[in-house]
């Protein structure tokens, strides 16, 4: 009996071990790559408020009135120690279809982490890329390291921190966190009809995304940027897309150095649409080359036929400025074209000159 008891006491002390040990497991286990990657990014996270002033033009007397102004959230993040913040230009701006309404003294209240608020003053809006760029008054501010989109591959984890629901001053203003995977790089919208947006070489994640997501960042498991999330598709169920950093970080720049993007440019050709061949095909004729254009065109001649542009086919000189505005074209960009010349296809390189 003295030794099924003693066993019994044993056996109770090498389990209560085991629990000890297994509790101490599970709660270093709480440390993970995720944990970490929100550890890094979140203290660079911050929330946008905008207040636009919209007025209404009284046909009759011609006097502006005050409406209900346009109020909203959004996020961002800070990308330099001196107060940079990148976020969505559809968090700063609102086009306005009806030519009656007018908008008005933009506010932009940037809540950081710990609550800290500050006026920021508009850098630059950039609606085609949906990129804008923000400026807050101060220094040392914790900022989110970017990363390399180029490298971001299907199936790595990632994070997307920021404002959505306007939940960040309910969390103690803290960024809210949503973890999936990249499920797609590279997809392609073409540009929004509506909003004329572009919507190109997105990166597609299924980490939560809800209205108030927009203009924060989705980090990987570094807690670098890789993308800015952006939008979500309304006929899916929890898939979201991102600018890839790369993309964003260029046009931010640009922002920084002129204030706007300058998508001016020129061929120095003139063409018309053209049948050719046995089959009826059509091109694009080029009636003349302006070879004292800003651009190089001098690979052209009079009489050759465009019949395709950066690998896509074209039959109209609209086609041909939709496929260099989803190639989101600057002045300088070196392009390819497929041309047919006397009966013989060729492909020759242009750059485009600025306008």
């Amino acid at each position: 009996m003295k030794n099924k008891i003693s066993l019994i006491l044993l056996c109770l002390v090498i389990g209560c071990n085991n629990s000890q040990e297994t509790n101490f497991t599970v709660s270093e286990s709480k440390a993970t790559a995720i944990t970490a990657a929100i550890e890094s990014a979140s203290p660079g996270v911050v929330s946008i408020y905008r207040n636009q002033e919209v007025t209404q033009i009284n046909r009759w007397t011609g006097r502006l009135k005050p409406i209900k102004p346009i109020q909203s959230s959004g996020s961002g993040f800070i990308i330099s120690e001196d107060g940079y913040v990148l976020t969505n230009a559809h968090n700063i701006v609102t086009e306005i279809s009806n030519p009656s309404l007018s908008t008005t003294n933009i506010k932009i209240d940037v809540a950081l982490p710990g609550g800290d608020h500050y006026v920021a003053s508009i850098v630059g809006v950039d609606s085609r890329s949906d990129v804008a760029l923000l400026k807050i008054e101060g220094e040392d501010f914790y900022y989110c390291e970017l990363g390399d989109s180029d490298q971001a591959i299907v199936g790595e984890w990632v994070v997307a921190l920021g404002n959505p629901k306007s939940l960040f001053a309910a969390a103690n203003y803290q960024p809210i966190a949503s973890a999936g995977i990249i499920s797609a790089i590279n997809a392609d919208f073409g540009i929004d009809a509506n909003t004329k947006r572009l919507m190109n070489n997105m990166i597609q994640t299924d980490a939560s995304l809800n209205p108030g997501n927009s203009g924060g960042p989705l980090v990987d498991t570094n807690g670098k940027v890789l993308a800015i999330n952006t939008f979500v598709r309304n006929d899916s169920e929890n898939l979201g897309f991102a600018i890839p950093i790369n993309y964003a970080k260029k046009i931010a720049e640009e922002l920084k150095l002129k204030g706007f993007i300058d998508r001016r440019f020129s061929f120095g050709i003139n063409a018309t649409s053209y049948r050719y061949g046995d089959n009826g095909e059509i091109g694009l004729y080029i009636n003349s080359v302006d070879y004292d254009n800003s651009g190089d065109n001098k690979a052209l001649y009079k009489g050759d036929i465009i019949i395709g542009i950066e690998g896509y086919q074209i039959q109209s000189y609209d086609q041909l400025q939709l496929v260099l505005a989803n190639n989101d074209a600057r002045p300088g960009d070196m392009i390819k074209l497929r041309i047919q010349r006397e009966n013989e296809i060729k492909v020759v390189n242009l750059v485009l000159g600025k306008s």
